[in-house]
């Protein structure tokens, strides 16, 4: 599977999305951060490729020799990006989908809407257009909250899109980046943390250890989260 994660605007955890909800569960697939200004997916504690949004026909040469690929396209480049699409006939067809990540503000919930009426209008299908909503608090009502969105695809029917396809509000995505590591790899860790903190000879390897075993437990709930969002994302 190829998927380019785009949103026109900035703030929405493109790299977040790209790093923690599709890379653990696209086989084989690696990240290419097409960014010049902001961080991206490193940031998430996974590894990268560089490429910036003029290099785009490199990038779908580079694409049409890969079985699968994340491609994080970050705001600052997402108009190179797309002026590119347009530019190179066809090229879409070597994403089998977009992923369009949005939060719930007004600007944010614009440019969403910008992007896949862009995405659309170069000849995108609707099937391969698909909206992740992020930073939800659990309980919120995503039709409510995103209503201008889920009226606009109603009525252009441009693109696909789940109310469960939810990334809740989780504080492990900030502490991941403190720490420099992914989810993945905090949910893969057997260490006996709890063990640990009990064990330590000073207030230094507590503290770690305290740091982890939380980590740990709030990846649970993080991880069950990204898989539903994930299967209803792709369904």
């Amino acid at each position: 599977m190829k998927v380019a994660v785009i949103n026109f605007s900035g703030n929405v955890g493109k790299s977040t999305v790209a790093a923690h909800l599709l890379l653990p569960r696209i086989r084989d697939a690696s990240i290419i951060s097409v960014e010049s200004l902001n961080l991206d997916a490193r940031e998430d504690g996974v590894d990268v490729e560089q490429q910036r949004g003029k290099e785009f026909v490199g990038l779908v040469e580079d694409l049409l020799v890969r079985e699968a690929a994340i491609v994080d396209v970050g705001a600052s480049n997402a108009e190179d990006f797309m002026r590119g699409m347009r530019a190179l006939d066809g090229s879409h067809a070597e994403f089998d989908y977009f992923v369009v990540p949005t939060v719930r503000t007004k600007k944010q919930i614009g440019d969403t809407i910008s992007t896949i009426t862009a995405l659309a209008s170069i000849g995108v299908p609707r099937e391969k257009i698909r909206v992740v909503f992020n930073k939800i608090e659990e309980g919120e009502d995503v039709r409510h909250g995103f209503r201008a969105l889920f009226e606009t695809i109603r009525e252009d029917d441009c693109c696909v899109v789940s109310p469960d396809a939810v990334v809740y509000a989780n504080e492990v995505f900030e502490r991941l980046k403190e720490v420099g590591t992914s989810l993945a790899e905090i949910r893969s860790d057997a260490t006996p943390w709890r063990e640990r903190v009990r064990a330590a000879k000073d207030g230094d390897e507590r503290d770690r250890a305290i740091a982890r075993l939380t980590l740990k437990r709030l990846s649970v709930s993080a991880g069950s989260n990204l898989d539903a969002a994930f299967k209803a994302l792709f369904a």
